[in-house]
This record gives structure tokens, C-alpha cells and sequence, in this order.
């Protein structure tokens, strides 16, 4: 009798326990089918977890999978306590394993009770965040644009709904991260043309990757500036610490390390490549090279007496003593070299607005210019290359004496400093310096003397285009004024044999003068009007109209009656599915629409108010309409305009025909006409 009251008593506390449960657990599984339910819809499937590569060569993908692993490694866990499973109450409850023996020999009877008191659990907990974390390391190696497109929208829609996702703040940040890096892969498989102004945004794009790599190298390598579980390490989250406390900066700006790199954001040429609203008005020379040069000599003076760096100085406890001073000059030096790197890389994005606005013909004229600057940031790129290898080859040699016992006493905040040298990724680092060397060389290409032949042909092809289509009758006929004569003429370009301009005969683009001037000096085309085109100009301009094919409001009346066009089944449903695709967000909510909506749409058909009421009173319908309420609607509208006044049965020969709609047979227009009352 005890067994069986130690029985009772624990179901009676594991039914509790579950209905104490069960509304957090089917509030997760709502969030969950809502997951898999807008996958499905956006992707086409639903997500998967487990598997995916542990790296990838694209320094974007490789930046996401980094920015995932950390969020995993450091979401907070539920800390709620799961109810005690059937075997572990045997283990602990004496006489209670015979009832686990008699549920066995009854063929498990006892189990489907178990298992609804809480006692024995047949699926694994599975929260939305992680299954969502799971699927991207599956799918980010694809580097299908269409892929990258589904994905996107997928995350922007999961965005749209903090109501049910935003539980936890840091799976919305990672999210907003996600989506800003697909963008910019998204960008780059987009890009197809190779153009100066598309190759300086590249620069931009990859310094800032570069930027973002190197933060771990600035905070962990040879520093001990965080507190608690370390934060998302990224520009935006420091800049954010700047002006709202954030877990784990804490002390940072108060430190040596902390101020030097405060200066480095708070600079006027990173908020300039960094795209931030300045709110300072001088450009001089900033603090950060006169805080270099008070901690460079600071340092060195506590050491030359004998002690080690204070606590103040934010550098770990195993590189204050004096075996450490190169490695601690190296790390100041490279915060210099990153300010150098930084003020090259502001200066592209002046170069990049310039290149929209006036195209590859400015860059070839800047190309001196240009291309020094370029040099530049390739040497900065070098330096601070040089600088990291040298701080993480110290780093290397401090853990080997660590791991191999040399290290006396390793404290709790060593084991810490251990753990965090992990988000060092020195492999994408390399990637994302090879990729900005790569981009400047191609953009070095684009600008070089080489180049003036592509660029005159091209200027020559547009502008030949643009003077062919001004003077063509067609393109005069439709124009409610007589055109200008055009400038240029296409039949007077000289050939591609012209020799480049010599360096005393450079192009004067930007110093006055008319602008198609200066285009057609980069084309290599002789100005004054063609013979024919003064020809044209002097017609009347009534005798160039000529008769135009039917607008599409006079193709979409019907020649005699209201009739729609004349199809087989598959086509009207290929009509009706793209007419609620179309119309039904625009009259409606998306999936129904509201009777005085329909009464529009039948009167747009021509119905009278009679035939509309039967068309209604056919369907039962009172208030709003589905879709396939109005697609009944619809067919007998298309019967009613066929000429079958009775109600009908079957589908009818026709679609219905719609003021202001036209359907080809694969496409569905929507002219003016639908909008007017």
C-alpha cells in the first residue's frame, strides 16, 4: 500500500506540475506553428535544424554563422524545472519499481496516462530561436540570388511581429544583423555592371567587414576591459554603449583601452565612413594621435621604473610586467594605423558620391588622385596586418605557457580571458583584407589609361542611341511639342583609333562649360546637328502623328457587347488566381473583400442593379466575400454578359469582362479605367 500511495502522491504532484506547465508550453508551440507557418508561406518548406558548414569562404556568410554562434553560446537557457521523469521516481521512490515492472507486462497501459500526467515525455522541447539559429547554418552556403531574396523577406516578416518574437531582445538584434548582412550579399550578386561608383561602394562595404573583424583583436587579444557574458561584439553595439549603458562595457570607457578606442569612434573621418550624423564642427586633427602618444609614453615610463601597468590601463594581468612592452607599443601602434585606415577609407566614400553622380568619366579624370589614395589604404591595410600577427603570435605563445602548466595559478578571470580569445577570428580577417586588396585592384583597373576605349565606345553607343530614338518618327509622333534638334549627331563619331589623351591634354570635366560638351570630348564626337534631324524639325508637327495601335482603355471595351475573352477551364483559373492576387489587396484585406467592393466590381461589369442583387442572393452572401464567393459571383457575371440570363450550372465559356481590366491570356493589366468610379 505505500508503493501505490507514493504513486499517488507523485502523479498528483506531476498533474499539477504539467497544468502549472501548460500554458507557457502551448504558448511555444503557437510561436513554433507560427514560425513554421510564415516558412512555409515565404520559403516554400519549413525550417530544419542540425547540420551546416562549420566556415565558409563568402567573409559575409562567415560574419553571420559568427554572429548566430554567439547568440547561441550565450542565450540565456529556461531555468524552469522539468517535471521528474517515471524513471528517475523508481530510482528514488522505494517499492515503486514493481509498478514500473507491472506497467511494462500490461503492454505499456500505464505509459499514455504517464506521459499526459508529465511523467514521461515523448518529444524534445524545441524553442523558435534555436530552430530558427539551426536552419540558418543549414541554408547559408547557398548563394542563389532567388534563395537570398525568400530568406530575407522570411526574416523581415518574423521582424514584423514583435508581439510574439520579441521575447528576448538579443534574437531581435541578431535578426536586424542578419538581414543588414543578406542585403549587402544580396547587393553583391546583383551587381552585373563594372563601374567605378559600384566598385568604391565594394571598398566601403568590405573596410567596414575588415572593421568588424578586428573589434575582438581590440577588446580580448591582450585586454581585460568586459564584464559578465560578453555582448554581440560589433560597431553598432559600442556605439549604443556609448550613449546607453550596455551588460559587459561597463568599465570600458573608463580605461586606457577603452578611451583610446572612444576617440577612434568618436572621430570626424568615422563617422564619415561609418555613414553617422556628425555632430561636430571641426575637421582638425583629432584626439586619438595625442592620446596615442600620452599612453605610448605613460606606459613606457611605469615600466622604466619598474613597475607594471596599473589596472587602469585595461590590459590583461598576463601583459602588464615589463616582458611585455612590445607587445603592448604594437597594440597602440595598431590602434594608430586603424585611425590612418579609417581616414583613407572616408575619404572613398566622397569618391563613391562623386562616381553617381558623374560616372566612370570623373574617375578616369581623378585617376591620379584616386589612385594614390588607393595606394594608401593598401599600405595601412599591410601595417595593421603585420601588427595583428605580431599581438596574436604573443597571445599563442602566453596560452601554450598556460595549457602547459609553465603558468603559475591560473586565476577565474585567465580562464575567462581563455574562453573569450575564441571569438578571435584571424582566418576571416585575412579573407576580409584579401577582398579589400582585390576590390582596390579592380578599381585601380577601372580608372587606369587602359580603360579610355571601353569608356569612349560606351559614351559613343549611348549617345548614338539617344540621338537615333530623338529623331526617329515614332518617338516625335507621340511628343506633344516638336523636340529640340539634338546635339549630338550619330553619324559623325570618329573612330575607336583615337589616341588617349596625353598628360598635358588631360579632360577638363569639372571646370565649366556646357556638360554634353564635356561628354562628347570623352566620346571622341565631333559637335553640330545632323542633316537629317534638321530635315525632321522643320516638318509640321501634325504630319509626323501617324496612327498609334489602340490605347489599352480602347482595347479593353468590348467591340460589341460586355463579353469577356473566350477561354478553356485552366486559363480561367489562371485568370482568377492572378485577379485575386492583384485586386483582392487592393479593394479588400487580401483574402475577402466587402459588398459594397462587389457591387462595384459588378457595376464596372455593366449589371444592373437586378442582376447584381441575384448574383449576391446566388451565393448567400450578406457581408463580406471570400474568394470563392466572389469567383461565383464573378461567373455569372461572365454568364449574365455571355447572354445566359438563368442562373447556370457549369463553368461559363467566358471570364467576365471588367472596366479598366485586361487579361491576354497570361497577364492581367490594370489601366486607369478600374480606379474611376
Amino acid at each position: 500500500m505505500t508503493c501505490f500511495g507514493d504513486l499517488g502522491v507523485l502523479l498528483g504532484l506531476s498533474i499539477l506540475w504539467s497544468r502549472v506547465e501548460a500554458s507557457w508550453r502551448r504558448k511555444r508551440q503557437k510561436r513554433l506553428d507560427l514560425l513554421q507557418d510564415l516558412a512555409r508561406r515565404v520559403l516554400g518548406r519549413e525550417l530544419v535544424s542540425g547540420g551546416g558548414p562549420e566556415s565558409y569562404e563568402n567573409t559575409v556568410a562567415e560574419s553571420v554563422l559568427r554572429a548566430v554562434r554567439q547568440y547561441q553560446d550565450q542565450r540565456p537557457r529556461s531555468e524552469r524545472c522539468a517535471p521528474p521523469t517515471f524513471g528517475e521516481c523508481c530510482a528514488v521512490t522505494p517499492g515503486l519499481s514493481a509498478v514500473r515492472s507491472l506497467s511494462s507486462s500490461a503492454g505499456g497501459l500505464l505509459s499514455p496516462m504517464l506521459q499526459h500526467a508529465g511523467l514521461v515525455k515523448d518529444e524534445v522541447d524545441v524553442d523558435p530561436e534555436d530552430l530558427l539559429c539551426e536552419d540558418v547554418r543549414c541554408w547559408l552556403s547557398s548563394t542563389s540570388r532567388g534563395e537570398l531574396e525568400r530568406h530575407l523577406g522570411f526574416y523581415r516578416q518574423v521582424l514584423m511581429r514583435p508581439e510574439v518574437f520579441a521575447e528576448d531582445p538579443r534574437f531581435f538584434h541578431l535578426l536586424v544583423f542578419l538581414c543588414e548582412r543578406l542585403e549587402e550579399l544580396l547587393g553583391r550578386l546583383s551587381v552585373t555592371s563594372r563601374d567605378c561608383a559600384t566598385q568604391l561602394a565594394k571598398v566601403i562595404s568590405i573596410g567596414k567587414e575588415l572593421l568588424d573583424g578586428l573589434l575582438p583583436v581590440l577588446l580580448l587579444s591582450i585586454c581585460d576591459l568586459l564584464d559578465g557574458p560578453t555582448p554581440l561584439l560589433s560597431i553598432e553595439t559600442l556605439l549604443s554603449s556609448i550613449e546607453t549603458p550596455i551588460d559587459g562595457f561597463a568599465k570600458l570607457w573608463d580605461l586606457d583601452c577603452g578611451r583610446i578606442l572612444y576617440e577612434l569612434l568618436r572621430s570626424q573621418h568615422f563617422r564619415d565612413f561609418w555613414e553617422l550624423r556628425s555632430d561636430r564642427g571641426d575637421r582638425g586633427q583629432t584626439k586619438l594621435l595625442d592620446l596615442w602618444l600620452e599612453l605610448r609614453h605613460s606606459w613606457v615610463d611605469a615600466l622604466d621604473e619598474g613597475e607594471d601597468l596599473a589596472l587602469g590601463s585595461g590590459i590583461h594581468q598576463l601583459f602588464r610586467s615589463k616582458s611585455s612592452r612590445e607587445v603592448q607599443q604594437q597594440y597602440l601602434d595598431l590602434y594608430k594605423q586603424l585611425d590612418n585606415l579609417i581616414k583613407f577609407l572616408s575619404m572613398v566614400a566622397h569618391y563613391r558620391r562623386l562616381a553617381n553622380i558623374a560616372g566612370d568619366a570623373a574617375m578616369y579624370h581623378l585617376r591620379s588622385t584616386l589612385h594614390h589614395l588607393l595606394q594608401e589604404i593598401e599600405i595601412a591595410v599591410a601595417n595593421t596586418l603585420a601588427l595583428v600577427s605580431r599581438i596574436m603570435e604573443e597571445v599563442r605563445r602566453t596560452v601554450m605557457n598556460i595549457t602547459s602548466g609553465n603558468a603559475k595559478g591560473a586565476t577565474g578571470r585567465t580562464l575567462t580571458w581563455l574562453g573569450r580569445l575564441q571569438m578571435i577570428d584571424e582566418l576571416s580577417v585575412a579573407r576580409s583584407a584579401t577582398s579589400l586588396l582585390e576590390a582596390i585592384q579592380e578599381l585601380r583597373f577601372l580608372s587606369s589609361d587602359s580603360r579610355l576605349p571601353e569608356l569612349r565606345k560606351s559614351c559613343q553607343q549611348s549617345l548614338q542611341q539617344i540621338c537615333e530614338i530623338t529623331a526617329s518618327v515614332e518617338f516625335r509622333s507621340r511628343c506633344a511639342e516638336v523636340p529640340p534638334t539634338a546635339l549630338l549627331a550619330p553619324d559623325v563619331f570618329v573612330g575607336d583609333d583615337v589616341e588617349s589623351p596625353k598628360e598635358d591634354q588631360k579632360l577638363e570635366i569639372f571646370e565649366g562649360g556646357d556638360a554634353s560638351l564635356q561628354v562628347a570630348e570623352v566620346a571622341g564626337a565631333r559637335i553640330g546637328p545632323p542633316a537629317h534631324m534638321e530635315a525632321a524639325a522643320a516638318q509640321p508637327l501634325e504630319a509626323l502623328r501617324q496612327p498609334l495601335p489602340p490605347s489599352e482603355a480602347s482595347r479593353s471595351t468590348p467591340p460589341s457587347e460586355l463579353q469577356g475573352k473566350k477561354c478553356q477551364q485552366d486559363e480561367q483559373d489562371r485568370f482568377y488566381e492572378l485577379f485575386f492576387a492583384a485586386v483582392l489587396p487592393l479593394l479588400g484585406d487580401g483574402t475577402s473583400i466587402s459588398i459594397e467592393q462587389a457591387t462595384s466590381l459588378l457595376q464596372k461589369g455593366g449589371l444592373s442593379e437586378q442582376q447584381q442583387q441575384e448574383a449576391f442572393e446566388s451565393v448567400g452572401a450578406e457581408q463580406d466575400l471570400e474568394s470563392e464567393e466572389l469567383r461565383r459571383v464573378l461567373e455569372r457575371m461572365a454568364r449574365v454578359q455571355d447572354g445566359d440570363q438563368a442562373s447556370g450550372a457549369g463553368a461559363p465559356r467566358r471570364i467576365p469582362w471588367i472596366h479598366g481590366l485586361l487579361w491576354d491570356g497570361r497577364r492581367l493589366r490594370i489601366g486607369e479605367g478600374f480606379y474611376a468610379p
